[in-house]
């Protein structure tokens, strides 16, 4: 089961009475265990580069059915849970093109997803790739701070390595909160910087509508849809807060270790519930 912890100042007690674990070093190439996303057996493929085992299994422990990483295995598992008592749950997932949808699609056919993507033509050449891999849905353009969905319409929003991305991400908090159901829950993964306090913002929108950089160089983030996207935060424990002010009543950081389902490195979730 998940460790939960729901400020830095617990973390740091915890963490003095010696909890918190080194990074594990897979040296073979291939993990066995369960996926929590499609159910696969046949575990998980390890991704070595020029001979050398990776230094974290957060992207690098895939799953050799759906190719889902270890933070959105991790992830799903706490949303599974979650779910455990809802026949049919409205779920959204806040990456639509991504072999996490197709493989949570099968899974609940009603997931609606989206991708922040305003050109129409780009969004069709991603439709056609979800078309190939059996998920019949249109790629849906979304913003994640004016989410097109009702007040309390929600059962639960999976948002993974995308609130970094977001300039304004107190209002995009404000519209997971607004859309969830009471109860419903948020489960988001950042790339959490578990060993500080606050939060740092290493870039900004400008009034004109450019960019000012906080931090030289500025930092992207590789994107399986191509390219780099732009950092704009680096997360502390003070994101918990900021969802709590966004109208939650309860967050918390949960830390997930679990080797037969393919997790043996932990993995960090922060949970909300509405």
């Amino acid at each position: 089961m998940p460790e939960s912890v729901e400020a830095y100042r617990d973390f740091a007690a915890w963490q003095a009475s010696g909890a918190v674990h080194a990074p594990v070093v897979a040296t073979q190439r291939h993990w066995p265990g369960r996926c929590d996303v499609c159910g696969n057996a046949d575990g998980f493929d390890v991704a070595w580069n020029d001979g050398e085992p990776p230094h974290t299994l957060r992207e690098a422990l895939t799953c050799v059915a759906c190719g889902c990483n270890s933070r959105q295995r991790a992830a799903t598992g706490a949303l599974l849970r979650e779910l455990a008592s809802k026949p049919r749950p409205r779920i959204h997932l806040t990456e639509q093109a991504s072999r996490l949808f197709v493989a949570l699609h099968r899974r609940f056919p009603g997931l609606s997803g989206s991708e922040f993507q305003p050109s129409p033509a780009k969004r069709l050449k991603l439709s056609a790739w979800l078309w190939r891999q059996h998920a019949w849905t249109w790629l849906r353009h979304g913003d994640a701070t004016a989410l097109r969905f009702a007040d309390a319409s929600l059962d639960a929003i999976l948002c993974l390595d995308v609130l970094e991305h977001v300039p304004d991400f107190r209002a995009a908090l404000r519209e997971f909160a607004r859309v969830l159901k009471p109860g419903g829950a948020l489960l988001l993964t950042v790339p959490w910087h578990w060993d500080r306090a606050e939060s740092r913002e290493i870039a900004r929108l400008r009034a004109d509508g450019g960019v000012e950089f906080l931090r030289q160089p500025p930092e992207y983030h590789g994107d399986p849809l191509g390219g780099g996207v732009l950092c704009f935060h680096h997360f502390g424990w003070d994101l918990l807060d900021a969802m709590r002010e966004a109208g939650f009543a309860q967050a918390e950081a949960l830390r997930i270790v679990d080797p037969q389902r393919g997790l043996p490195e932990a993995q960090w979730a922060l949970r909300a519930r509405r």
